[in-house]
């Protein structure tokens, strides 16, 4: 049975296509096969696939931005191997336009990963996500959702003051949300390897990003995939 994960926040510029994409990396090189729904109209996943003549990922690539994405994506995983699907959310979860499409995607997912820089007006920008959420809960009260920080520098105190504020400001909007320890920092290697048709993991397997990422999927297959010893998590 394959898990689907939404990565979503309504906030533009925060992340969400450069995690999916590089977790959906993380996720292949760990043996996992893995399936990324652009749900987003600019098509960023898609772009990114398509900059070289062969695709380079480790990854199929599928556009599906739709409001239908609950009924139309576990047909296509019923009937095929994929164990991960990954959904890059477009922006905005109003109940018009694109919003309809963060909905369909959130109604199709066992878990939500919410990418945020760790500052409090991001965190405001956030919360707007809660009526969406809250609404897709009480269809799926089993959903499983996490924030994800994706900050511009490596800053332990900054990171240790982030979390603390997150979850103080999630803590009573009556969803359980939960700060993944893993964070995303802004380093080179993740600006490039679009660029290249590639994620992190390949482009710069040395790098501190790749480390991040490994970092990310390592807690993801952990809390969200399966439940193994934390030596097999990773099968590189």
């Amino acid at each position: 049975m394959s898990i689907t994960i939404a990565v979503a926040n309504q906030k533009g510029g925060c992340g969400k296509t450069t995690t999916c994409m590089n977790l959906a990396g993380g996720l292949s090189a760990a043996g996992f096969r893995v399936l990324v729904v652009d749900a987003d109209p600019q098509g960023s996943a898609t772009e990114w696939r398509n900059r070289s003549e062969e695709s380079l990922l480790r990854f199929d690539v599928v556009a599906m931005s739709t409001s239908s994405i609950h009924k139309e994506l576990p047909k296509i995983l019923s009937n095929s191997t994929y164990e991960v699907a990954l959904i890059d959310c477009p922006p905005g979860t109003e109940t018009k336009g694109f919003g309809t499409v963060t909905r369909s995607a959130l109604l199709a997912s066992d878990f939500v990963l919410i990418p945020t820089r760790p500052t409090p007006i991001d965190f405001l920008a956030t919360q707007i996500m809660i009526p969406v959420l809250s609404d897709v809960v009480t269809i799926k009260p089993e959903l499983q959702v996490f924030l994800v920080l994706n900050a511009k520098h490596a800053n332990n105190r900054l990171g240790k003051t982030a979390k603390e504020g997150a979850i103080a400001m999630f803590s009573d909007q009556g969803i359980h949300i939960r700060v993944l320890d893993a964070e995303i920092h802004d380093r080179t290697p993740f600006a490039e390897a679009p660029a290249t048709g590639q994620t992190v993991v390949e482009f710069a397997p040395s790098s501190k990003a790749s480390e991040e990422i490994l970092t990310l999927t390592k807690e993801v297959i952990a809390r969200c995939l399966v439940a193994q010893p934390e030596e097999q998590l990773l099968k590189t």
